[in-house]
């Protein structure tokens, strides 16, 4: 507070508060790889442990594990497993938990793919086993070759080149497949097979400045190897931001007249510029940095100790072993069982006593409904989103930040151009004219205002907020706003009045902030396979909930949206839907009579709504001409620009769609096609926000042919008329992935033949839909076999709690 009042302008504190503060260089170490064909995991998980904390690894690669590796993994690190062809294969990638991994899907047998972040530069991890007399297509792996990869493992492949005495016919295959992918040799410092002069655990990668060493231990017939990399680390320390919120709190209360007076004197706009910049400065100033140990030794000392002691009595069996066969060979044997177990109970109970001490710190925060402990175990099993390091371009990929941000800028700025007028269409060119005369309309001073917001409803709107701290791009949360005292919301109230009263959506809430996420699961995406994240200021998400109050108070009173949509809507519950369509197939089937079923897909819904004919039609609608207003000016005028890593694009104008996270955008894009199901006859329709599907049922009769026919003729009219009315308000289809479903009671199933804008559609067997999985014999077992699936997957979660 002293420096509040320090007689400093406010743009003085502000700058003030906003200075980053200094944070503490973080200590780094070198990566370490850690390869070792353990011929069994069975007999040498322990050995692999300490061969893991021995060698200070973050990653080890085993190979020939077998099938016993999920009898004991790695402490304080995350396993990813590909089953062999035999018995005695397989391969296992370990990542520490200090590093994210995240592995790629790949049905090759033994082999596993892995994208590693948390270091200096992403890397991405192969590991192989290639057993001896079996073949490998090698080009089944040259898509998964990136920028920096290491690949390793046991290839059983000899070469004068790689520390071997000759080269054999796979060693020229592999060498062969090497040079074309670019990829360097890292030799170890001797020879890895223990049986023969021959260097087979090899490591190649495209990564400059490696080298690896081969350690003199271990009692498999193959000696491990470490690979290190002094270009790429990983921080052991970091800094963590820590909010006093206590205080947060009490400055705001302080300082909660002050804002009061100043919404008095400033206008709308520089109140809330003002106010929200203080917000931002004021979590800045009560922040502090925290250092912390991000990483940790995998095992305590006295575990540590234990497995030397393990691995002399192992040496010890081995040699006498090849010496003797008396009764001192089998006493080193039990001993050596003996101490394994122990060992390894020791492990489950330090892995155990972790966990309880976590369970208490959960019982110390009187979280009763445990969603402190879902949240943690949320993001332990959250799903996996393959991060983006490259684009692809027809044949070129890109990997350069700054080319990978402006390629998804161009791709996202044609994404955001108007439809195409045609201008020989009567029904484009009489929109075009409505909605110049709409918009001329609306450019006048308007008599009639929009309803005005009270405090009330404002508080109300603020605890429905999720209670996150993530921010949007203002640095403002749900949190910090559910922190206000009462003055505050007051004067947001007068900002909200004042701006309704207008009928105008202010500008700084127009800005959208464009991340990327990756739609596969494997490979480099196009630009068209990324999915696009807008982050919005959060501020904007209590105005738009208020509008969007009165946008449905409005079109529910009309009786806008048809009692066929459930979704968005209060009262629509998917369940509705579910078992409506449910009934009215098995009415049909007890009649014996087929009922064909239309699943129409819409491309990109949202992003694709014409503004010119969203307009036109709320008006035809009978929208408030207040509220017509103040829709235009939330769609116009919006930009956005892309963040990809430090990287920004320039800002481009957004001509189409609904902006994406808004809560108003649903609910006007059901509105804006409440007159679909209108086309559809006589034929029952469904809908659930923009997902359609369409029954038909032909009129009793004995034929079944007569039947089918009727069918394929109203199906292909049907089809005709939703591409119509598509073409019309241009909201596109997507013709390929629209499909048919014919549901019946005969033994085989009835052919037929449904056209859409000149496609036929696929008929199937089954589709999920709205969460459920329809057959054509109506059968309710692949959705209940889903739910137990669901139901199991869960439970995996919790059975290592019993370990």
């Amino acid at each position: 507070m002293s420096e509040w009042l320090s007689g400093n302008t406010i743009n003085g504190i502000l700058s003030l508060w906003e200075t980053p503060t200094n944070h503490s260089k973080c200590q780094q170490n070198p990566l370490s790889i850690l390869n070792y064909n353990v011929q069994g995991w069975g007999t040498r998980a322990l050995e692999a442990v300490e061969l893991i904390f021995n060698s200070d690894s973050s990653i080890g690669i085993f190979t020939e594990v077998g099938e016993l590796w999920k009898d004991f993994t790695i402490p304080h690190f995350k396993s990813f497993y590909q089953k062999g062809t035999n018995s005695k294969g397989g391969v296992v990638v370990a990542v520490g938990k200090h590093l994210k991994a995240t592995r790629i899907d790949t049905n090759i047998e033994n082999t596993v793919i892995v994208d590693v972040e948390g270091l200096t530069e992403q890397i991405r991890i192969i590991g192989i086993y290639w057993p001896q007399c079996q073949p490998r297509n090698l080009e089944d792996l040259t898509s998964y070759i990136s920028e920096k990869t290491i690949l390793t493992g046991d290839f059983n492949a000899s070469a004068q080149e790689w520390q071997s005495p000759m080269t054999d016919a796979r060693g020229n295959q592999l060498k062969k497949w090497i040079e074309k992918n670019n990829l360097l040799f890292i030799p170890g410092t001797k020879n890895s097979s223990k049986r023969s002069d021959r260097h087979i655990d090899l490591i190649f990668t495209n990564i400059e400045d490696a080298e690896a060493e081969t350690l003199n231990t271990g009692t498999s017939d193959h000696w491990p190897i470490v690979m290190k990399s002094d270009r790429i680390g990983f921080q052991t320390d970091g800094n963590f931001p820590v909010v006093n919120w206590t205080v947060f709190q009490i400055v705001l209360a302080l300082l909660q007249d002050f804002w009061t007076k100043e919404s008095e004197i400033q206008d709308a706009e520089n109140w809330y510029l003002n106010y929200t910049r203080f917000l931002s400065a004021l979590k800045n100033r009560v922040t502090k940095w925290s250092n912390r140990n991000r990483y940790r030794p995998s095992l305590p000392p006295y575990i540590v100790g234990m497995l030397k002691q393990v691995r002399r009595v192992r040496n010890k069996y081995y040699r006498e072993r090849k010496t003797n066969f008396g009764v001192e060979v089998e006493r080193t044997r039990l001993l050596l069982r003996t101490l394994t177990k122990q060992v390894k109970n020791e492990v489950y109970n330090y892995k155990s006593e972790r966990w309880n001490a976590f369970l208490s710190t959960i019982q110390e925060s009187h979280d009763r409904n445990g969603k402190h402990f879902w949240s943690h175990l949320s993001k332990i099993y959250k799903p996996k989103t393959l991060p983006i390091s490259k684009l692809k371009a027809g044949s070129i990929t890109i990997a350069h930040q700054q080319e990978i941000t402006n390629m998804l800028y161009s791709y996202y700025k044609e994404q955001a151009n108007s439809p195409t007028i045609d201008e020989s269409e009567k029904h484009d060119q009489k929109i075009v004219r409505d909605y110049n005369k709409i918009m001329n309309t609306l450019s006048q001073p308007l008599d009639i205002k929009v309803e005005k917001v009270t405090s009330s409803e404002v508080t109300k709107i603020i605890k429905k907020l999720k209670n996150k701290k993530s921010s949007g791009y203002d640095q403002i949360s749900n949190y910090i706003i559910k922190l206000l005292p009462p003055a505050y919301i007051d004067c947001l109230v007068k900002c909200f009045n004042v701006w309704l009263s207008e009928g105008r959506y202010p500008d700084f809430w127009k800005l959208a902030k464009i991340i990327t996420l990756n739609k596969l699961n494997a490979g480099v995406p196009r630009p068209d396979q990324t999915r696009p994240i807008s982050l919005l200021a959060t501020h904007s998400k209590l105005f738009e909930k208020v509008l969007l109050e009165r946008v449905s108070n409005w079109a529910e009173g009309a009786q806008l949206v048809p009692i066929e949509q459930s979704g968005f809507r209060q009262g629509g519950l998917i369940a509705t839907r579910v078992l409506s369509i449910y009934q009215e197939i098995q009415n049909n089937l007890a009649a014996n009579m087929p009922t064909l079923a239309l699943y129409v897909d819409y491309r990109k819904a949202y992003d694709m709504v014409w503004h010119a004919g969203l307009l036109v039609k709320l008006h035809d609608l009978g929208m408030p001409i207040a509220l017509l207003k103040m829709t235009a000016s939330w769609l116009g005028n919006r930009q956005a620009y892309i963040a990809f890593g430090d990287k920004v694009s320039e800002k481009y104008k957004i001509d189409i769609g609904l902006p994406q996270g808004s809560s108003l955008s649903p609910f006007l894009f059901i509105v804006y096609h409440c007159d679909l199901i209108q086309c559809l006859g006589a034929h029952s329709g469904h809908m659930f926000a923009d997902d359609l599907s369409v029954l038909i049922t032909a009129p009793i009769t004995k034929s079944l042919a007569t039947i089918i026919s009727y069918l394929e003729e109203e199906g292909t009219e049907v089809c005709k008329k939703i591409a119509a009315y598509a073409k019309k308000w241009k909201q596109p289809i997507n013709v390929q992935k629209t499909v048919a479903q014919i549901f019946y009671k005969q033994i085989k199933r009835p052919e037929i033949k449904i056209h859409m804008e000149g496609h036929q559609l696929e008929i199937v067997n089954t589709f999920k839909y709205l969460g459920f999985t329809w057959t054509s014999k109506m059968s309710l077992k692949p959705t209940i076999d889903l739910c137990l699936e669901k139901v199991e997957k869960a439970l995996v979660k919790l059975k290592w709690l019993n370990k």
